[in-house]
C-alpha cells in the first residue's frame, strides 16, 4: 500500500510524532516508526493488568531497523511478552544496568557488527556477574560463518538467521527454554508429535487461568504446533462466561491450519458450546487416541488437497 504526503502526515499525528518528510520522499522506516507509536498507545488502553504474561519473562530487543522492531514487538505480544526496545548499544547497556532480563534479542549489525559484538559480550558479562540464566539470542541476515562463530564464542546461546521462518524459530526457542510450570488448573502433557500439543485441564472459572492457557497455546501454535487437544475429563470447575476461551483457541488453530479437539468434556461444557453455536464446529472425542485420529485424518485430507 502506498501513502501520499497527507496520509503520512495524519499517520504521524495519530502517533503524536513530529512530521518530517526527508527529501520529499516517504521512507518505509517513517511509516514503521509511526505504527510502533500507535501500537504503544493502543496497548496502553487494551492491556489488562491481570493478564498473565509468558512466565513474566523480561525481554530486551536491541535493533536499529524499525521494521524488525515492529515485527518482533507484535510477535512477542501475541505470546504475552511486552519487550523493552532499544536501538543503540549504549541504550541497551543502560537497560541492563537497571533491569535483570531473561532474554536479549540483539541484531548483530547496529548498524556495524562491532556494536553488536559489544552488546553480546557485555550481556554475557552481566550473566556471569549476576549468576543469572540470561538467554542471548542473535538475529541477522548474514551467513558469514566466522561472524556467527564469534557470536557463540562471546556467549550467544542461539543465532537465528533472518530467513523466511525466522519468527517461528524465535517462538520455538522461547517455547523450549521458557516452558511454563504446571499449575492446578492445567498441565501440558508429553507429546511426541511435532505439530500437536495437549493439555489436561481442570478449571475454567477464572480470568487469569483462561488468559494463561490461551497465551500458552498461542506460543505453541505460533511455533507450528497448531493442533490442540484439551483433555477435560477432570474438569471440576467451569463457568459459562468463559466459553469464549474455546472460540479464541478454535480461531487460533483454524487460522494456522490446525484443529482444536476436546476430550470428554463435561455436560456443562457441551451446553456452553451449544449456546455459543459451536456444537459440531469443535470436534469432541472420548479419548486421547480418538482425538489423535481426528487430527491425523485432517492432516491427511489437507495433504491430499
Amino acid at each position: 500500500m502506498e501513502l501520499n504526503k497527507d496520509q503520512l502526515k495524519k499517520l504521524f499525528e495519530l502517533a503524536s510524532m513530529e512530521y518530517k518528510l526527508k527529501n520529499e520522499a516517504i521512507l518505509p522506516n517513517d511509516i514503521s516508526e509511526a505504527l510502533i507509536e500507535i501500537e504503544k498507545k493502543l496497548h496502553t488502553f487494551q492491556t489488562d493488568s491481570k493478564t498473565t504474561t509468558f512466565g513474566d519473562k523480561k525481554v530486551l530487543i536491541v535493533d536499529d531497523l524499525e521494521l524488525s522492531i515492529y515485527q518482533l514487538n507484535q510477535m512477542l505480544k501475541k505470546i504475552g511478552i511486552v519487550p523493552v526496545i532499544t536501538r543503540k548499544k549504549d541504550d541497551a547497556l543502560a537497560e541492563f544496568a537497571k533491569v535483570v532480563f531473561d532474554c536479549i534479542i540483539v541484531d548483530l549489525f547496529l548498524p556495524d557488527s562491532k556494536d553488536g559484538f559489544e552488546v553480546i559480550s557485555q550481556a554475557a558479562k552481566f550473566r556471569r556477574e549476576r549468576n543469572q540464566n540470561l538467554k542471548i539470542m542473535v538475529i541477522s541476515g548474514t551467513d558469514d560463518r566466522s561472524l556467527i562463530e564469534y557470536c557463540y564464542e562471546l556467549g550467544a546461546d542461539i543465532y537465528v538467521p533472518k530467513g523466511p521462518n525466522w519468527h517461528n524459530e524465535i517462538l520455538k526457542y522461547f517455547s523450549h527454554v521458557f516452558q511454563r510450570k504446571s499449575n492446578d488448573a492445567f498441565t501440558k502433557l508429553p507429546q511426541e508429535h511435532a505439530n500437536i500439543v495437549a493439555y489436561s485441564v481442570k478449571k475454567f472459572n477464572d480470568n487469569a487461568i483462561c488468559n494463561e492457557l490461551i497465551k500458552d497455546i498461542n506460543s505453541e501454535v505460533y511455533a507450528e504446533r497448531n493442533n490442540v487437544i484439551l483433555d477435560m475429563q477432570e474438569v471440576t470447575l467451569f463457568d459459562m462466561e468463559f466459553t469464549r476461551i474455546f472460540t479464541d483457541i478454535y480461531k487460533t488453530c483454524a487460522t494456522n491450519g490446525g484443529l482444536l479437539v476436546l476430550v470428554n468434556p463435561p455436560q456443562k461444557v457441551k451446553d456452553a458450546l451449544a449456546n455459543a453455536y459451536l456444537e459440531g464446529v469443535i470436534p469432541l472425542a472420548s479419548s486421547m487416541e480418538g482425538a489423535m485420529r481426528l487430527i491425523k485424518n485432517k492432516i491427511r485430507i489437507s495433504r491430499l488437497n
